[in-house]
């Protein structure tokens, strides 16, 4: 074999034994946000694998809910409704289609709409997925491969999922205040 050139080494960082874990002896490196989601994560798991029956007696329940849909509706709503409120005096410029040509009330009322009409049809969805396939006593969806309904499953989730974490970022946004001022454009 002909090897052109020089051989490739690799440092290998020598720290003083002192130095080795000090990343996690310091309370400032941890994240304490996700330490807590990671324990919430847990016990949700170990209530739920202790409680499983109960647990799919009530997404059945919540899925099955007559007023599941109006809530989306209306949370949706309400969220976007103050969010527009917060954004209605400020004098940014957004490059979305919709912003671009209708202003912040058009854009708003259309984000009310797609999220509100994704997270009830999606949750629909999901009720007639959930219970054919955990309960197995009706069948939503006839002619359907396992692989169809376990793809409109994930379809479902992202969707129902999304679009209650756009609705809660406009409303985060909407209620929490901050200290940035408004970009100026430069005038050259």
């Amino acid at each position: 074999m002909l090897f052109l050139g020089k051989v490739p080494t690799m440092k290998i960082s020598k720290k003083p034994s002192s130095l080795i874990g000090a990343e996690m002896k310091s309370p400032s490196n941890i994240n304490w946000k996700l330490v807590g989601v990671f324990v919430f994560l847990i016990v949700l798991s170990a209530l739920y694998v202790k409680n499983q029956e109960n647990t799919k007696s009530i997404i059945r329940n919540i899925l099955e809910w007559d007023l599941l849909s109006i809530t989306l509706w209306l949370g949706i709503l309400c969220c976007f409704s103050v969010h527009y409120l917060s954004i209605r005096n400020d004098t940014f410029d957004d490059n979305s289609l919709i912003f671009k040509h209708f202003g912040k009330f058009a854009d708003s009322i259309f984000a009310v709409v797609t999220y509100g009409l994704s997270a009830t049809t999606s949750s629909a969805l999901l009720k007639g997925v959930y219970i054919q396939q955990v309960f197995g006593d009706q069948m939503f969806f006839n002619n359907f491969s396992d692989i169809d309904i376990y793809s409109m499953l994930v379809v479902c989730l992202f969707l129902f999922g999304y679009s209650l974490y756009a609705s809660g970022v406009a409303l985060k946004s909407a209620l929490l205040k901050t200290n940035s001022k408004n970009a100026e454009p430069v005038k050259t």
